[in-house]
């Protein structure tokens, strides 16, 4: 194909190769009638006369005109189905693919991961609202723009939901180290096959590895069919428990499991990159690839200064933990700042004293519960001893000469003993003790032995229903003094107390139950209800006083239209389940007005509305 270089195809100048792949040749070109620089991709000629791949070709140019964002390619041309020659004319791309970027310049950084795919993501939105979904998200079909600007390419398997049912028929298209479970499977598709393709670029930006190898496609392609892959934070240690639970959600082997939506999706990498100090625009994926390492050098200084933030916040809440770990993070990413060392060191060895007073305290308890036992057993006088007999001799005579000796009276003075002054006779004559009349005699009090707090400690299974596993991995129970991180709807319960109280808390569910010792034991499985959050919505890029109407729902909180504006909210709308559908229509002078279809979940979810002004 290379003998085509400086020919013309119809009115377009062939003037350089710059690729090509199995179906077609990719040409840079000139449009000698607009006088524009154009990228050509021409049909194999071997495939020219398959009617199959002529119609992929349409498919894929027809597809992408119908498509007009910043990260998407731009088609300009189609030859049409009965051209002698099958092409393609669109823009013209300076710079590179992001597979040559992870090749020659990427170095594994989470932060930088999310920021790259949350573009991506925004990308898929306006692809997915147009009902298409790309089927072969890969690094090679993403290209990065001599400014930084990231164009989705290649829709060449793309298809249009609304046209045709997404099976396979045994024919695998695409990269295997890059599909979905389902399309190795033959089950049906949708746009949540290509958010399963994005968590593994994901992944792979985030520690440098593929989540799914193997020694061989037929491998590969096993391990994607099982989603058996490492834990991203085991491959690298940079990736914290927010990235990691995106990654698993994202990857999750059902599409039920995955994020609903790009748009979800996007907004957790939106949250994470906000709290980790960085705001999630297209200017700053520029500046990443417009400078890479100067940006790299300064992204660990923004990211720092905000986990030292949290930090201190959490050590001024005494959550110590938590400010031990973000710390932590801190030193992975510059291991010789010295402020995070300094208060890690102050942490470790509070935390270290704390420990040793407590374990000093717990032996002074026992201790001290040991000597106040000792020390009633010597205030209490003993119960006296009945007096035993006097072995006697025929007539009565003692055995051994002297007096018998009475048993002592526990309320008399003890022989030889100074008379006590208040001693006096009583009423009747008789001689009293102190108080006049005689002490009862009292039993010795028997110490209580020291109570080893582990002994009241039981162990019992708390089950999750309700909530997705993939779900619950971002929530947290919370139970007397303990704060734990779940990791499956399974989980084991310590429970200390006669009646302990048992929260679910996190981004998207909630729930309690009161858990009685006498009902926890080892081996018993006690269950926990699950209860998601009211979707609270929020809305971004809308104009000024636009107005948000809710037609159909889980339900409407109010068929009233509401004012919304950029980033405001709507009211709360109740959730039954993990994802729902809501009909809403949008009004705004100036603008045409939208409905759309929007997928919800329950807590915050963030909605880019994109409103076209009249006319255009």
């Amino acid at each position: 194909m290379s003998t085509r270089v400086g020919t013309r195809l119809d009115k377009y100048e062939l003037q350089h190769e710059v690729g090509h792949g199995g179906m077609a040749v990719v040409f840079r070109g000139l449009d000698t009638v607009l006088d524009r620089e154009v990228a050509i991709k021409v049909l194999h000629p071997h495939l020219a006369d398959r009617e199959e791949s002529r119609l992929r070709l349409r498919r894929e140019a027809l597809t992408v005109a119908k498509l007009r964002h910043e990260n998407i390619l731009e088609i300009y041309d189609y030859s049409g189905p009965d051209a002698t020659e099958s092409y393609i004319v669109t823009e013209f791309i300076h710079g590179m693919t992001l597979r040559q970027w992870l090749d020659t310049r990427w170095r594994p950084h989470p932060v930088l991961a999310a920021l790259i795919i949350h573009r991506l993501c925004v990308a898929l939105t306006h692809a997915h609202r147009s009902d298409v979904v790309h089927r072969d998200l890969k690094p090679e079909n993403v290209m990065i723009r001599e400014d930084g600007c990231l164009k989705l390419m290649d829709f060449g398997i793309a298809q249009i939901i609304d046209h045709q049912k997404l099976t396979m028929t045994g024919q695998l298209l695409g990269s295997p180290a890059y599909m979905a479970p389902e399309l190795i499977n033959g089950r049906p598709l949708d746009a949540r096959t290509d958010l399963f393709s994005v968590g593994i670029m994901l992944y792979q930006l985030a520690t440098g590895m593929l989540p799914f190898s193997g020694r061989n496609p037929h491998e590969v392609l096993s391990r994607i069919a099982d989603a058996d892959y490492p834990p991203a934070a085991s491959v690298c240690s940079l990736v914290d428990d927010e990235l990691e639970a995106i990654i698993a959600k994202a990857l999750a082997r059902e599409p039920d499991q995955r994020y609903q939506t790009s748009e979800a999706l996007a907004a957790d990498l939106e949250a994470y990159l906000e709290a980790a100090g960085i705001p999630a625009t297209g200017a700053e994926v520029m500046a990443y690839f417009g400078d890479h390492e100067r940006f790299a050098r300064e992204i660990n200084g923004r990211v720092c200064a905000a986990l030292m933030n949290k930090a201190e916040a959490a050590i001024q809440e005494r959550h110590s933990a938590r400010a031990i770990r973000l710390l932590g993070r801190v030193l992975e990413l510059v291991p010789d700042d010295r402020r995070a060392r300094a208060l890690l060191s102050r942490l470790r060895d509070r935390e270290r004293r704390i420990h040793q007073l407590v374990l000093a305290g717990a032996v002074l308890a026992g201790i001290g519960v040991v000597a106040a036992g000792a020390l009633l057993l010597l205030a209490i006088p003993p119960e006296p001893l009945p007096a035993e007999p006097t072995p006697t001799i025929p007539g009565g005579k003692p055995l051994i000469g002297g007096p018998v000796v009475p048993p002592l009276d526990p309320g008399a003075n003890p022989p030889n003993a100074p008379p006590n002054p208040t001693d006096g006779p009583t009423e009747d004559g008789s001689s009293s003790g102190t108080s006049g009349k005689k002490l009862p005699t009292t039993r010795p009090i028997r110490p209580l032995a020291a109570k080893d707090p582990k002994s009241r400690e039981t162990t019992c299974t708390l089950a999750l229903s309700g909530i997705p596993a993939t779900t619950a991995r971002s929530h947290l129970l919370k139970y007397g003094a303990r704060v734990e991180k779940l990791t499956a709807l399974e989980h084991q319960l310590v429970i200390d107390s006669d009646e302990t109280s048992v929260n679910l808390t996190g981004p998207r569910y909630f729930g309690n139950r009161i858990i009685r010792r006498s009902e926890c034991h080892p081996g018993v499985r006690l269950e926990l209800v699950a209860r998601p959050r009211n979707a609270v919505l929020t809305f971004r890029g809308v104009p000024p006083q636009t107005t948000a109407t809710c037609i159909s729902g889980p339900p409407c909180p109010t068929a009233e239209p509401k004012i919304i504006s950029d980033r405001s909210a709507f009211p709360e709308i109740p959730m039954t389940s993990d994802q729902a559908f809501i009909e809403m229509s949008f009004k705004s002078a100036g603008y045409e007005p939208r409905t759309d279809r929007l997928s919800i979940q329950p807590g915050n979810n963030t909605l880019t509305i994109d409103l076209k002004p009249r006319g255009e």
